[in-house]
């Protein structure tokens, strides 16, 4: 038999004893009518005073958040706001607390409408997932300069044996030819497995879902970009990067997105002369955020141009210091991106360089 109940009672009950923050908001009247006891809690107020204290409230949002915030609020009053949004509010002497808000909208007889939402403290999960993106930011950029080094140690070993063995008179019976022979498969053997170690890694983390938050993208770039200019620097090459003055922001995977501004850079690099310089820029452009990674390298043939973002094209190359290529990462960059919403597009004249552009939206 069904068990039958009065439903509103029930559902005030599981709201008042929910530890996030329930509430309702009457929009004709312009005031909060329901707010339940998690507000004294995880926002410090009272709830017999929430309309007073509301004003203040609001006062608290994050500057950056505010314009992102007031395009939500309209839409909310229209009940067209469907998806979840990210607020900071800031805490004097104290880091910003992060909440997710889940918004509801029910219209009332008269023509008014009822606004109500669930407000998750999510402070602990934000500073979780910024140092877990800032880990694999690290990792991911020591990985790509780290087999580009041990690449070019493995190279060398073979272009010294390949000089070896036609430079050197060998005795008749010698076993050293043997030997070279061995160290020139085992330094190319060498070569492959780093590349495809890190080529795995990356198509690991291509394939996984995405998660996607709003973020100032000249922040959370920073420090990739930071460990690739000091490490290619170890390796005698030269990487520049210009950051915009104020927070740009957009929805980005960041660990993805690092990836793919990892690859740019690699590829820059790859195909640049020692001595030469690869520039990176972030800013706010006339269609989104732009990232755009520029080198002074041998370019590309026209040729291949129109071939270079197909799976295991046929327009990969190997590097200027025999670095091998799998004829994938650009064509996973660009379907990263697209995965953004944005366009992943590049010019290159062959012997002029080469400059890749990738532009996501922007999120106010």
């Amino acid at each position: 038999m069904t068990a039958v109940f009065e439903a509103a009672p029930f559902f005030a009950n599981v709201a008042a004893a929910s530890p996030h923050v329930q509430f309702v908001y009457d929009l004709a009247a312009g005031r909060v009518v329901f707010v339940n006891a998690a507000y004294e809690r995880v926002l410090g107020g009272r709830p017999d005073q929430v309309n007073d204290e509301l004003p203040g409230l609001l006062q608290r949002i994050h500057p950056d958040d505010r314009a992102y915030l007031a395009h939500y609020w309209r839409l909310w009053q229209r009940g067209r706001a469907r998806d979840e949004v990210e607020i900071r509010l800031q805490m004097a002497g104290e880091p910003d607390q992060w909440f997710c808000l889940t918004p509801y909208y029910e219209a009332t007889a008269g023509g008014g409408a009822l606004l109500g939402g669930t407000l998750r403290d999510t402070s602990v999960l934000k500073r979780y997932q910024e140092n877990a993106d800032r880990f694999n930011s690290r990792k991911n950029a020591t990985l790509e300069i780290l087999s580009h080094d041990l690449s070019g140690a493995f190279i060398m070993v073979q272009q010294i044996v390949q000089y070896l063995g036609e430079e050197v008179p060998v005795p008749a019976g010698s076993r050293v030819p043997e030997m070279l022979r061995v160290l020139e498969e085992t330094s190319r053997e060498s070569v492959k497995l780093i590349r495809d170690f890190v080529s795995l890694e990356f198509l690991a983390a291509a394939g996984t879902d995405l998660k996607r938050s709003r973020v100032d993208a000249g922040a959370v770039l920073r420090e990739p970009l930071d460990q690739l200019q000091r490490a290619q620097a170890l390796l005698g090459h030269r990487v520049e990067y210009a950051l915009p003055a104020a927070p740009v922001y957009a929805a980005l995977d960041v660990n993805k997105f690092t990836q793919v501004l990892i690859n740019l850079v690699a590829n820059a690099v790859k195909f640049t002369p020692d001595g030469g310089t690869v520039w990176v820029s972030v800013d706010a452009g006339p269609d989104g955020v732009r990232v755009q990674v520029r080198d002074e390298g041998i370019g590309i043939p026209a040729d291949l141009q129109p071939h270079l973002f197909e799976r295991f094209t046929k327009a990969r190359r190997p590097g200027l210091r025999g670095e091998p290529s799998t004829g994938l990462g650009l064509a996973l960059c660009k379907t990263i991106v697209e995965w953004h919403g944005g366009t992943l597009s590049f010019t290159s004249a062959e012997g002029q360089g080469s400059t890749f552009t990738a532009t996501v939206p922007q999120v106010r």
